[in-house]
């Protein structure tokens, strides 16, 4: 299933391409695809040609694959797995059909990254290992300069591709608010990331659905403690 959700990605990829102008990073859903968190011997560069083997080796006693599950160990003693439904990926049950792969680490801020592969498409999951919290996000995530936050952006048009939307999350602080946002069934607009400028506001590439010739810039910004969306929406 791996091989084929990849093959798909590079197509959609490549579709984008020629729609909307994007350029095309093989085995990526994005032209900036992230590359922190990605583990010790890891020699991908795209977004789901991250390797599990590097981050099961460097994460430890922390992660395991077990068969067909991956298993976590958190520091507050609890365990958790996530368990693939490859049994219905091979009968062809597209709503079924799921798997789990460690994809990432965050030493500095006690994480790891899930992606979750589904029968068209990509999610991605930011777990604590301290509490085993989760949070769900569109894409591997870029961090800020300061490294006090995670920004994940991804577009996709119909079924087969990453959540449409951007996440901004807080790398440690509890007490940071999450801002996350989700392209509504009816918009007009792609957006892509294009980088940090200083820590308080992301940069974004924006693409008309209609106008595929159409970009203009865009930012996440932080104002008075909370993230906004500036530009079109």
């Amino acid at each position: 299933m791996k091989v084929s959700l990849i093959r798909l990605a590079m197509v959609i990829a490549a579709a984008w391409f020629d729609a909307n102008a994007f350029a095309v990073t093989p085995y990526s859903f994005s032209d900036h695809p992230s590359q922190d968190g990605r583990c010790i011997d890891d020699h991908g560069v795209g977004d789901i040609d991250r390797s599990e083997r590097a981050c099961l080796e460097q994460v430890g006693e922390f992660a395991k694959r077990v068969g067909p599950g991956l298993q976590l160990k958190f520091r507050n003693g609890k365990t958790r797995i996530y368990l693939n439904e490859e049994a219905k990926c091979r009968s062809g049950d597209a709503d079924g059909c799921l798997k789990y792969q460690l994809t990432g680490y965050f030493p500095e801020h006690d994480l790891v990254l899930i992606e979750v592969d589904y029968w068209e498409g990509a999610s991605w999951l930011l777990v604590r290992i301290a509490t085993g919290d989760v949070v769900e996000i569109v894409a591997p995530p870029h961090y800020s300069p300061d490294r006090r936050w995670l920004a994940s952006v991804a577009s996709s048009v119909g079924p087969a591709g990453p959540p449409n939307g951007m996440d901004v999350v807080p790398a440690s602080d509890p007490s940071l608010k999450e801002w996350h946002y989700r392209v509504p069934d009816d918009g007009q607009w792609l957006y892509e990331f294009a980088g940090f400028e200083g820590s308080a506001r992301i940069k974004l590439l924006v693409s008309s659905m209609t106008e595929p010739q159409r970009r203009v810039p865009g930012s996440i910004e932080r104002q008075k403690g909370e993230w906004q969306l500036r530009g079109p929406r």
